[in-house]
């Protein structure tokens, strides 16, 4: 052991660690990110963003196009997820929200939605979004709810206005300064 040399062994030691850990974000970035980012990019019914990492979860930004509904673009957003082996609890959505006069209407309209939501009474929504039509002609007011979402809705000529509301009782969104 006394003929053995130290620095040969510490810049073996070296290159095997630099080899490894290189490696390791090398595979995450050819085997996982750049397929979920590639997939992400054919998305049909929105533009998505994603931000974040697959150890400290991801947020997933959605910025739906004009003519495609809320919940259809959640619901391939949460495909693309699963297909890329994510799981729903490691990931969450935030839509992009573009200046919109529509947004005057959701604050007119905040209390009776607001009040749907806490007492969870889903049945009145259709009722709200006909009531929305009727007092703002050139809005088209849509709601629709899965087993995790009440999505609504507003769009006018080349605007919309989008809310993705939980049913677990959690934050939803309708808060002017909520985050």
């Amino acid at each position: 052991m006394k003929d053995m040399k130290l620095k040969p062994m510490a810049v073996t030691f070296a290159v095997c660690l630099v080899l490894l850990i290189g490696g390791g974000f090398t595979y995450q970035y050819v085997a996982q990110e750049k397929p979920l980012q590639q997939s992400l990019n054919q998305a049909q019914y929105s533009h998505i963003q994603l931000t974040g990492n697959k150890t400290e979860g991801y947020v997933v930004s959605l910025d739906i196009l004009n003519d495609k509904t809320l919940a259809d673009a959640i619901i391939e957003a949460k495909q693309l997820m699963k297909d890329n082996n994510i799981d729903a609890s490691n990931y969450s959505f935030e839509l992009e929200q573009k200046p919109s006069s529509l947004k005057q209407v959701w604050q007119e309209n905040l209390f009776e939605i607001s009040e749907v939501m806490a007492n969870k009474n889903y049945s009145k929504l259709p009722e709200l979004m006909n009531s929305i039509e009727s007092s703002h002609s050139d809005v088209k007011a849509t709601a629709s709810i899965d087993d995790q979402y009440v999505y609504i809705s507003l769009m006018s000529d080349d605007q919309r206005f989008d809310q993705l509301l939980p049913l677990d009782g959690g934050t939803m969104g309708v808060w002017t300064n909520e985050k």
